[in-house]
Order: C-alpha cells, then sequence, then structure tokens
C-alpha cells in the first residue's frame, strides 16, 4: 500500500446536498463545449498560434495514440516496466479498444493486466524476508470511457465519463469490488509548440484519477481532482509533458488492499485518499504504429515514487507528416 496508515483521520459525513452541489460544478463546466464542435484540421497556411488547434488525436490514457479522426474501430497495447518505491517493479500489459463515431464522440475500453508483480504478503506475521509475494496474470478493474471534444473560442475542451466494472482481485486490492466513476473536464490551448492545459473532475476512485500513473492500491469515495501542466511539442514527434496534481477527498474514504485472514484490508478515514505532487511524461514515437513512453511521477503528501517505461503498439495510426527543421523548434 502506498499510503501509511498514521495519516488517517477519521471524518464526519457531509450533507447529502453538498455532494449534489460539487457533481452540479462539475456538469456546469461542461456547458461551454456547447459553443462549437471540433472542426477538420485546417492547412498549415489556415493555422494560427493564437487559435486553437484541432484535435488529431484521443488518447486512451494507457493506449496513447488511437486517432479520434479514423472513424470507426481502433485497438492498441502497452507493454510497461513500472517502478514503485513501496513495492518495487512490476510489468503490466494494457489491452484496449476503442470506437470513434466523429470528429466529436467516441468510446473505449481498457483491462489492466499484470504480467508480474509484487504485492503484501496475505499472512497475519509475515517473515521479514517475506513481506512482499510475486503474482502473475491478475487483472484489475476493467475501464469504460465515453468521450466527446469540442472546440469554442479559445480552447480545445475534452469531457470524459469513465466507469469500471469490478474485474480485479479484490483480496490483493486490485479493486473496491463495486462500480465507480468519474467525471473530468479537461481544457487545453496551444501557442506554437507549447499547450498549457487544466483539468477538473470529480468522481469516487482514485483508480480513475492521473491514468498515467499506476497505482498499486484502490479506493472508494467521493473525491475532487484537478491538475495544471504544460505540453511541448518537440522534434519528429515526440512530446514532453509536466503536471502538478491536486486529489481532494469529500467525506469519508476507503482504501482497499491485501487481505488479512481471508478478508481484504480497508483503512476508512476522511483524508485516506489525500494527495497531491507531480509528474512527468515524454513519447517518443518510433513509426507510424509503435511508441515509446515513459514517466516519473512524486507524490509529495504519501512520499512515493513511480517510474515507468513501455512500449505501445496501435492497429491503426495516422500516417506521419515530415518534421520541419531543428531551427523552427522554439520558433
Amino acid at each position: 500500500m502506498s499510503c501509511s496508515p498514521q495519516s488517517l483521520c477519521q471524518g464526519s459525513r457531509l450533507p447529502l446536498n453538498l455532494y449534489r452541489r460539487t457533481f452540479c460544478i462539475f456538469l456546469l463546466l461542461a456547458l461551454p463545449a456547447s459553443a462549437q464542435p471540433a472542426r477538420e484540421i485546417p492547412s498549415e497556411s489556415q493555422t494560427s498560434t493564437s487559435e486553437p488547434k484541432s484535435p488529431d488525436v484521443l488518447s486512451v490514457p494507457a493506449i496513447p495514440g488511437l486517432p479520434s479522426t479514423l472513424h470507426g474501430w481502433n485497438a492498441g497495447l502497452t507493454i510497461s516496466g513500472i517502478h514503485d518505491s513501496v513495492t518495487g517493479w512490476a510489468t503490466l500489459a494494457t489491452p484496449g479498444v476503442g470506437y470513434s463515431f466523429n470528429d466529436v464522440f467516441s468510446i473505449d475500453a481498457t483491462i489492466p493486466i499484470y504480467i508480474y508483480r509484487l504485492a503484501e504478503s496475505r499472512s497475519t506475521h509475515p517473515k521479514p524476508d517475506a513481506k512482499l509475494v510475486s503474482q502473475r496474470g491478475e487483472p484489475g478493474d476493467v475501464v469504460l470511457g465515453f468521450h466527446a471534444q469540442f472546440i469554442p473560442h479559445l480552447f480545445q475542451y475534452q469531457l470524459t465519463g469513465l466507469v469500471t466494472a469490478p474485474s480485479g482481485d479484490e483480496l490483493y486490492g486490485l479493486t473496491t469490488g463495486r462500480v465507480t466513476f468519474d467525471l473530468s473536464n479537461h481544457f487545453e490551448r496551444t501557442f506554437g509548440r507549447i499547450t498549457p492545459t487544466l483539468e477538473v473532475g470529480g468522481g469516487d476512485s482514485t483508480t480513475l484519477v492521473n491514468r498515467t500513473v499506476t497505482k498499486n492500491y484502490t479506493s472508494l469515495g467521493p473525491l475532487a481532482h484537478f491538475q495544471l501542466g504544460l505540453s511541448f511539442e518537440l522534434f519528429r514527434g515526440m512530446s514532453f509533458e509536466s503536471d502538478a496534481y491536486e486529489q481532494l477527498p469529500i467525506g469519508d474514504q476507503k482504501i482497499y488492499g491485501p487481505s488479512r485472514n481471508g478478508k481484504a484490508t480497508v483503512v476508512t478515514g476522511h483524508n485516506v485518499t489525500e494527495d497531491n505532487g507531480f509528474t512527468n511524461a515524454l513519447d517518443i514515437p518510433l513509426n507510424n504504429h509503435f511508441t515509446l513512453s515513459g514517466y516519473y511521477s512524486r507524490s509529495l503528501r504519501i512520499h512515493t515514487d513511480t517510474a515507468a517505461i513501455g512500449i505501445t503498439y496501435v492497429l491503426r495510426s495516422i500516417p506521419t507528416t515530415e518534421d520541419p527543421d531543428l531551427d523552427d523548434l522554439f520558433r
């Protein structure tokens, strides 16, 4: 578990109307999307750095690069090596499939499968050298995604709704055993090769928050999350993104971890899922179908580090265009 018991504190339940107000705030943020749907990608002569760029990809977080401009079905697979400062190394395979109805609406589904991972022992009194046990072939929760992207006058906007189906192993903390959800609003505007981003959302599980980073626990309880970052378009299709995030629980929370005496360990408290920190990610396209990716994430509140490197294969891709000279990189 990444969260230490000493961080627990009991909290009283907030009134139901506060939950409703919070949920309504996130729904109201979607109103700017009605201004204008996603437009076709303009030619270079029509593109201005002061106007938001039309989106050319709608990414499944674990399967980057599934192009939304390719209408119809698409699929991909990411295989990653992940190192967590608490449990060590793990190998994760994440297949995904998506369907794009048009330039605005699309759906997708992914499922994480741990080819190898180290988990906390289920023994009541494990030996000092046997606190972690190896697990192979463990699935996590299926994640279903619903996306809508628009371009109002000043920025690009994407609304994402996520729902999980409890297919993971609850005894090892890979699921809460319940259906969970998240609704997020993503805003961005491109200035040349730099794109500031803002994300605001809410839901009832940390599993669906900041999905770039693989977590070694699951949680249940209402929470709000915020993310502010900058994305940089480098040369030859490479991109780098740096984000700062904040995760705020609303009311009582539960964190699910390894079992004790045959029952899943559940840590309950008011602030047990609160977290903040930063994430840096780099994507390097190798060709039209393969992308090499890596990230490093630091939790400032929980004091953990997570790093990963992986390779992604996408079945259908948009042909790459020739990159401008390196002299134009920072123009």
